[in-house]
């Protein structure tokens, strides 16, 4: 028989594991699944800490964005004592619109990795339709600083994702 603290552990993921592995793939790209696995290990060893002080998707987004700073640096401290390794991403030929728009996706996506830790968070929450108010509480930062961000974000993305529209 499944301890209350497993049941509502099992509730927490069905409705939040998309959102979370979503945030894994464009903060970490070819990492996500490790990544992954180390936010829900972080969720269900805070889990019994959790106090109601806020939503408890705020608070799981604030152990995810954490998490994924830290498992960051670690990456980028791994790429740089390991020379000639660099993230590719493989990306199957388009043979029809599903392909293109997954295509788009991936793009995206590696995109999204390859922003700073801050945006490449703030980014990701745009992605689920997050509030600027939650994710400035998850960033720790204003949430008119957010609005800012965000503006900037969309234009590097938008170069990125376009480079002959903007000269590239």
């Amino acid at each position: 028989m499944k301890s209350r603290k497993e049941l509502e552990f099992e509730r927490i993921y069905e409705s939040h594991k998309d959102k979370i592995f979503r945030l894994c793939l464009g903060f970490s790209g070819d990492h996500s699944d490790d990544l992954f696995q180390e936010i829900l290990i972080k969720i269900w060893n805070n889990f019994e800490g959790f106090k109601g002080n806020s939503e408890i998707s705020t608070w799981i987004y604030r152990i995810a964005f954490n998490t994924a700073i830290s498992f960051s640096a670690k990456e980028k401290k791994k790429s740089q004592n390991q020379t000639g390794l660099t993230f590719q991403m493989d990306i199957p030929e388009a043979e029809n619109n599903s392909n293109d728009q997954e295509k788009q996706i991936q793009l995206l996506y590696q995109a999204i990795s390859e922003l700073s830790e801050i945006d490449r968070i703030i980014a990701t929450l745009l992605l689920e339709n997050t509030p600027y108010k939650t994710i400035a509480e998850i960033s720790g930062i204003t949430e008119n600083y957010v609005a800012v961000k965000v503006n900037r974000i969309k234009t590097v993305l938008s170069q990125k994702l376009n480079p002959q529209i903007h000269g590239n």
